[in-house]
């Protein structure tokens, strides 16, 4: 595992691995994150695997920007200005259809630059999944991660400590009735309430 320190170079490293179907390690707004390229197979299994996830469990996403989160998924919802306006960049992962219809993701922009920027920098989303081995605690800083996890690790990002605290809140937008699935950071009642 290599470790990088903060600069334009890390990024172009850091998004060069994950074209090359590499697992990456990075800070998030809440813990650390491992990261791959969402549309690369063979990347997602390994990154299953190494967690110890089941596959029934999908894997969320960081975007840049509201902007790259509408070309990758239908944001025509009303519901997801509102949500995106209040909470964005922030600890809300939002489930939304994709563009095309073929599925859903579920998606957020970080309020941790780091993280957007290696979007930014990839050009397109990024899985964000905890960095920890499923079932165990997440992790907010390096120092803490498995070995495990390591093992499975090209690059990592060190951005010191992590907040830590609760995970991101996440909510669905594909069904009429809006639904929480995971509480985390943003409260259920402050959600629902602006909708």
């Amino acid at each position: 595992m290599q470790i990088l320190n903060e600069s334009a170079s890390a990024y172009d490293h850091l998004s060069e691995a994950l074209r090359k179907g590499g697992i990456i390690c990075y800070p998030t707004e809440t813990f650390y994150a491992l990261g791959v390229d969402p549309w690369n197979d063979s990347a997602c299994e390994r990154l299953y695997s190494l967690k110890g996830r089941t596959y029934d469990k999908e894997l969320p996403l960081i975007a840049a920007s509201t902007q790259m989160v509408s070309q990758f998924c239908d944001t025509s919802d009303p519901r997801f200005t509102i949500l995106a306006e209040n909470f964005w960049p922030g600890p809300l992962t939002i489930v939304l259809p994709a563009a095309d219809r073929s599925g859903t993701y579920a998606i957020r922009v970080s309020s941790n630059h780091a993280a957007r920027r290696i979007s930014e920098s990839f050009g397109k989303p990024v899985i964000s999944t905890s960095a920890n081995v499923s079932g165990k605690e997440p992790i907010r800083k390096p120092e803490e991660l498995d070995t495990t996890i390591i093992s499975g690790i090209n690059l990592l990002l060190d951005g010191g400590i992590c907040p830590g605290g609760l995970p991101s809140t996440i909510v669905s937008l594909i069904k009429p009735v809006t639904e929480i699935l995971r509480e985390g950071v943003v409260p259920s009642q402050k959600i629902l309430s602006l909708l």
